[in-house]
């Protein structure tokens, strides 16, 4: 069953019961040492651990904590002097290393900048931190592989996609004025949310075969009700384990129509809906998904893991 039929079979099942949005105050310093540790910097591990251990109960968001480690670096003046600020950027290389290459990489930044600028820009906007995808646009790269091979030249380690939603995902603020921006876009161009909307009731149109497979499952565990049970927790445990997931649905939701999210509201409540609003609830959950796919694996990990943990209670 792949991530979106799983959804599917949530939201008419047991939804109400098992899902409700977190928000930033849920990603914990504490759970995200916990749970995603490989995906930190060891730096930010050590501080995690230390705050941890002091006892404080007033700790700072991630997002402002990494804000804090790398203040340093970004008021740095020279790769050197960020290089004894953080020991673990000893092995980076200037870019000058690289003058001679006739690497599209090394054209697109010495149009922009010289190249004895470059690796400490660059860094700082690593940490700031910045997606890769921004970074390609603001140095006028024509594609990510050149970053890619830019950090392999200059011995850079960019930060994990994972901790990059980790970092944005626990910014409150951010999530706020990210959702805000996307509504007022949507909102002051008629024709963009024409297209939204024209794009959206294509994704909701649901095959027969799949309705008659979808109505298949809610049937099996009708009559099997021990098995509904234990999906029903493994579900309740697997949104437990990911609050950054549910912060994302948060703030995907507050970007949606006044219906859609009425809809939602009405689902929630356990009301019957009409079958156009069952297909913007499926819509809803495959929108989400196909703009949110860096999120998957986390997911299908948390719903492994959470598995594992409800069948070793049942056996």
């Amino acid at each position: 069953m792949n991530i979106i039929n799983i959804n599917s079979y949530n939201q008419s099942m047991n939804y109400a019961n098992n899902l409700s949005f977190g928000s930033a105050k849920d990603i914990s310093l504490k759970y995200v040492l916990e749970r995603h540790s490989r995906y930190l910097p060891e730096r930010m591990i050590n501080e995690i651990k230390t705050l941890l251990a002091s006892g404080e109960k007033d700790l700072p968001q991630l997002y402002e904590l990494h804000n804090s480690v790398y203040k340093p670096l970004m008021e740095a003046k020279t790769l050197d002097e960020a290089k004894r600020l953080y020991p673990e950027l000893s092995d980076v290389l200037e870019m000058t290393t690289l003058d001679g290459n006739r690497s599209k990489a090394v054209s697109a930044v010495r149009s922009k900048m010289p190249l004895e600028k470059f690796t400490l820009e660059y860094l700082k906007r690593i940490y700031a931190p910045r997606s890769q995808e921004s970074i390609v646009k603001e140095f006028g790269f024509t594609m990510r592989s050149l970053v890619d091979w830019l950090n392999s030249k200059l011995n850079i380690k960019k930060l994990s996609g994972n901790y990059l939603n980790l970092i944005r995902m626990s910014n409150e603020k951010e999530n706020e004025r990210i959702a805000e921006c996307s509504r007022k876009a949507i909102y002051a161009n008629p024709e963009l949310q024409a297209k939204r909307q024209s794009k959206a009731a294509a994704h909701h149109r649901t095959p027969e075969y799949r309705e008659k497979k979808r109505q298949e499952m809610i049937d099996f565990y009708k009559r099997n009700p021990d098995r509904a049970e234990k999906v029903g927790r493994i579900s309740k445990l697997t949104w437990e384990k990911c609050p950054e997931i549910k912060a994302a649905f948060s703030q995907y939701t507050s970007t949606l129509t006044s219906y859609t999210r009425s809809v939602l509201s009405k689902k929630l409540a356990g009301k019957s809906l009409t079958a156009g609003e069952k297909r913007a609830v499926g819509g809803y959950y495959k929108n989400f998904w196909e703009t949110h796919k860096d999120l998957i694996p986390l997911y299908k990990q948390m719903r492994k893991e959470a598995a594992a943990e409800v069948n070793s209670r049942f056996n």
